[in-house]
């Protein structure tokens, strides 16, 4: 269920259930870290996020009234599962933001070429044009246009006011 929460939420939910995890893995004895207080404002965050409930209930976490309780006769053999499933998460997630990255700076890269290329096809083109203008003889090149300076009247372009009607 942590797989589909948002990167935001699941980022403050990997960093504090680690810190839970891993305090009950290394100090397996001490009952203070196997009692998490619903009124505790930070634990009440973390259970907002879908998923968190059922990782603690997975892990052997039972929850009570006003809190979530490890049972002291259950060792850190399932908190270190936990653990492991939960960066090993965060390590795909990672790989994948990271991946998308690199997949949008490659095709940034690519349009950025194609766009390098037709500037300089245009430069190209335009230095044609001021060379091709100092040869004799040189008309313009541009759409409808019959001979340039040979336009002397709107019947030359086909604008003529009796156009059949």
């Amino acid at each position: 269920m942590l797989s589909e929460v948002r990167i935001g939420p699941f980022g403050e939910a990997h960093a504090l259930l680690s810190k839970v995890l891993g305090n009950i893995v290394a100090h397996p004895d001490e009952a203070k870290y196997r009692t998490l207080k619903k009124s505790n404002a930070k634990i009440g965050a973390l259970l907002a996020v879908s998923g968190v409930k059922a990782l603690l209930i997975g892990v052997g976490f039972t929850e009570e009234s006003e809190a979530f309780v490890l049972p002291a006769e259950l060792g850190p053999a399932g908190c270190a599962a936990g653990l492991a499933g939960l960066n090993a998460q965060a390590d795909e997630r990672q790989s994948a933001e990271s991946s998308a990255k690199l997949q949008a700076a490659s095709e940034l890269q690519k349009k950025q070429a194609v766009e390098a290329e037709k500037r300089k096809l245009e430069k190209l083109q335009i230095q044609d044009d001021a060379e091709a203008r100092k040869q004799p003889g040189w008309r313009a090149k541009a759409a409808g246009v019959k001979g340039g300076r040979d336009i002397v009247t709107p019947s030359d372009i086909g604008a003529c006011g009796n156009a059949g009607g």
